[in-house]
Formats: structure tokens, C-alpha cells, sequence
């Protein structure tokens, strides 16, 4: 009985610590993709943990260009259009 009792205690700890684990660690493989204009006025792709960054690593991205979040199969289809300048 009692060595039942010290295995539930047991489990019952090693399941504290893993939750506790989860929830204090920060979700660092959480990379998405967004969509920029290069300085050609192509649309392109980017892979980065947030707009920030994609912004900082997109290459040839244009000084007056932003980034978008592609979060659907459709959102992808803009990837490779022309943005024509005014």
C-alpha cells in the first residue's frame, strides 16, 4: 500500500514539473510565412518567427514595403505577382 501511495506521489510530481516546464518555456519553433514587394515589384516569400524579423531578413525587400501574414492556401497565390508602381 504504502509503495502505491509513493508512486502516485510520484507521477503526481513528474506531471507538476512537466506542466510547469510547458508553460515557462517560449514557443521558439513557431516560424510562419510572409509575403513582401522586392524592389523589382515581385511578390516574395519569407520565413520568420515574427513581422519584425521577416522585414529585417527579407532580401531586396523595398523601402516602402510591409510584409503580410500568408495564413491560408489562397493568402499563397499572391507569391510571385507584380506590384506595379504609380
Amino acid at each position: 500500500m504504502t509503495n502505491t501511495i509513493s508512486t502516485l506521489k510520484l507521477a503526481a510530481a513528474t506531471c507538476a514539473l512537466l506542466a510547469i516546464t510547458l508553460l515557462s518555456v517560449p514557443n521558439f519553433a513557431s516560424a510562419a510565412s510572409y509575403a513582401y514587394v522586392s524592389t523589382t515589384g515581385e511578390v516574395k516569400l519569407v520565413t520568420a518567427i515574427d513581422w519584425m524579423t521577416a522585414i529585417a531578413i527579407a532580401p531586396g525587400i523595398h523601402i516602402n514595403s510591409g510584409v503580410m501574414l500568408l495564413m491560408t492556401a489562397l493568402d499563397f497565390t499572391i507569391i510571385g505577382d507584380d506590384v506595379k508602381s504609380i
